[in-house]
């Protein structure tokens, strides 16, 4: 069966990944997080440190999926500006040298 965005059609699935093994093979844990419903939580000697899930997920989750990506998306838009003013004045003074 298909995921429909916005929808809580899915199962979760949690599975846990050492942080060791995350550095050595992070894409392993990408392509779990991919789908939907999937959490991926990195232990630490044996106890659970940090939890890992999609946008798509947690916003699934959230229980109000439209306020969840809109926030994503106005928070992704004001880093991206910042990054662009950034580059523009580091560019700047660079001329200036």
């Amino acid at each position: 069966m298909d995921h429909m965005p916005g929808k809580l059609d899915f199962l979760i699935e949690e599975k846990d990944f050492t942080v060791t093994a995350f550095r050595r093979k992070p894409s392993a844990v990408w392509a779990f997080v991919e789908t939907p419903g999937h959490i991926a939580f990195f232990t630490r000697r044996g106890k659970r440190v940090c939890a890992l899930t999609s946008i798509e997920t947690y916003a699934c989750l959230s229980g109000n999926y439209e306020a969840e990506i809109a926030e994503v998306e106005r928070i992704s838009r004001e880093y991206r500006e910042k990054r662009r003013a950034a580059r523009r004045i580091k560019q700047n003074g660079a001329e200036d040298i």
